[in-house]
């Protein structure tokens, strides 16, 4: 039996809109699924040359609290070995330079010191010393 070119015409049609469709609803590559409520919980900083990054604090005072240093829990007094300050290195003593305190010009009666502990331990007279 002999198909007319009008049978061949239709199923031509019907088989290329199966075709669409199918292409239509299958994805080659998946849609990128980003949240569009979070963007502004994200914020862009400005770098420096050296890739710091300049930080304003609000309050006059930073509550820290370290537990490590390096792998190496902290306890007691806070290790520091200082080897340069302000582009000098530093060998033996820190140097130290007051010219205020609390907003106040030192006079020649000497820095105003109150030391309450040392190492860890509480001072109820005399500072302990050692002599070398």
């Amino acid at each position: 039996m002999k198909t007319d070119i009008y049978t061949k015409t239709i199923l031509t049609v019907i088989a290329v809109a199966l075709v669409l469709l199918v292409i239509q609803n299958t994805t080659i590559v998946n849609e990128a699924k980003a949240d569009k409520t979070n963007f502004n919980k994200f914020a862009t900083v400005p770098v420096n040359n050296d890739g710091s990054i300049n930080v304003k604090l609000i309050s006059d005072q930073l509550d820290v609290n370290l537990k490590s240093i390096g792998g190496s829990s902290v306890y007691g007094a806070l290790p520091i070995n200082l080897k340069e300050v302000g582009g000098s290195s530093v060998h033996g003593a820190l140097p130290v330079n007051f010219k205020e305190f609390n907003g106040s010009s030192i006079s020649s009666n000497g820095l105003p010191v109150n030391i309450t502990a040392v190492n860890g331990t509480s001072i109820y007279s005399a500072i302990p010393v050692k002599q070398q």
